[in-house]
């Protein structure tokens, strides 16, 4: 898991995108480096750090809470795969991950839920979050950051839209009905335990929806993977978002974009607690299946088509992509509520096409 440089990521200015002297320029480096990198920097994206602080204050309290206290809401508790993660039961690769987290959606209301065996059962993926009473200002925040990430990942998009030169009618597929799931992320600390399995902050994956947006503390831990070097550093930047390009992205480009794998690893004997607030911006979930964005010919010549991982099957029905990762990350909410699911990935590991 070792990391062999530090990964000279590119920054983007969104401002740039606002500029009509700078937006032609803007869509050419956004295309470059999503298409070599599929990592980079961003900023001027008007979210302060004193909002990320204040925030930031509000998470920590929660994760300082008792453990019954946070508890209470399990993510075991949601079929939406809403709430608190313990510390090593969210799975990568069928690897624990060391670290605890609250997941977040979109605050909505409980509807019926869909059986197992329903076509539309990823529906189920939206419903209602869990709360600590606890710490009861932690929904009021989590919810107005969210809205701002929303809005800075959708501007962003639209970028994508003149950096693909396609149409915004084309590109509208990705953009209708989009959902997202916020994690608030807590990697403790190495109190010197040489177990090697607590490197593993988060396993090597890549995220399945349309792109990431990525605040991290100046503790650093995230790696990103490239054919050339293998793992690399990808330290955090002040003032600097990280993006990175989920996989609807690589499916809806037929690979001209990639969406890279990366990981969190925390090394040995590390004296301090790691924070990190990923927020992933998604497509809707009735897309299906995702079509391919009409790309200019020059740029369809370069697609390379998706990567194959049989380790993490890619399907253009966008629900069963997304539930695809839920259900494989979270063996305790898929236990009690999809037991199908839960025996056939205690069985293989994976989720396979046939599954639904």
């Amino acid at each position: 898991m070792s990391a062999t440089d530090n990964l000279n990521l590119p920054i983007i200015d969104l401002r740039e995108l606002d500029n009509e002297n700078t937006r032609a320029d803007f869509y050419k480096k956004l295309r470059k480096v999503s298409r070599e990198n599929g990592f980079f920097y961003l900023v001027g994206h008007g979210i302060s750090q004193e909002e990320r602080d204040d925030l930031l204050d509000t998470v920590k309290r929660f994760f300082a809470l008792p453990q019954d206290a946070k508890d209470k809401i399990s993510i075991d508790n949601s079929p939406h795969f809403h709430g608190y993660t313990r510390t090593g039961d969210e799975r990568t690769r069928n690897k624990a991950d060391f670290r605890e987290q609250l997941d977040i959606g979109e605050e909505v209301e409980a509807r019926p839920l869909l059986a197992e065996d329903d076509p539309f059962f990823y529906r189920n993926l939206r419903g209602p979050n869990q709360w600590p009473e606890e710490v009861p200002e932690l929904k009021e925040k989590a919810l107005a950051y969210a809205e701002k990430a929303n809005s800075i990942l959708r501007k962003l998009l639209k970028g994508f839209v003149g950096a693909l030169e396609v149409t915004e009618e084309d590109f509208s597929i990705l953009t209708t009905d989009t959902g997202y799931n916020l994690k608030l992320v807590h990697y403790p600390a190495n109190d010197g335990d040489e177990d090697p399995n607590r490197e593993q902050g988060c396993g090597p994956h890549k995220d399945p929806t349309l792109l990431t947006l990525l605040w991290q503390d100046d503790v650093g831990g995230l790696q990103v993977y490239t054919e050339q070097k293998g793992w690399i550093d990808a330290p955090p930047v002040k003032d600097a978002y990280i993006i990175n390009i989920g996989e609807t992205l690589e499916l809806a480009t037929n690979g001209y974009f990639t969406a890279d794998i990366h990981q969190v690893v925390m090394k040995p004997h590390l004296k301090k607690d790691r924070y990190s607030i990923p927020f992933f911006l998604g497509a809707g979930v009735e897309v299906d299946p995702l079509p391919l964005l009409k790309l200019p010919k020059e740029l369809q010549a370069e697609a390379r088509g998706l990567s194959s991982d049989p380790e993490n099957p890619l399907f253009r029905n966008l629900g069963r992509n997304y539930m695809k990762a839920r259900l494989r990350s979270h063996l305790g909410s898929t236990k009690q509520f999809y037991p199908k699911s839960y025996e056939q990935i205690v069985k293989s590991g994976n989720i396979s096409a046939s599954a639904y």
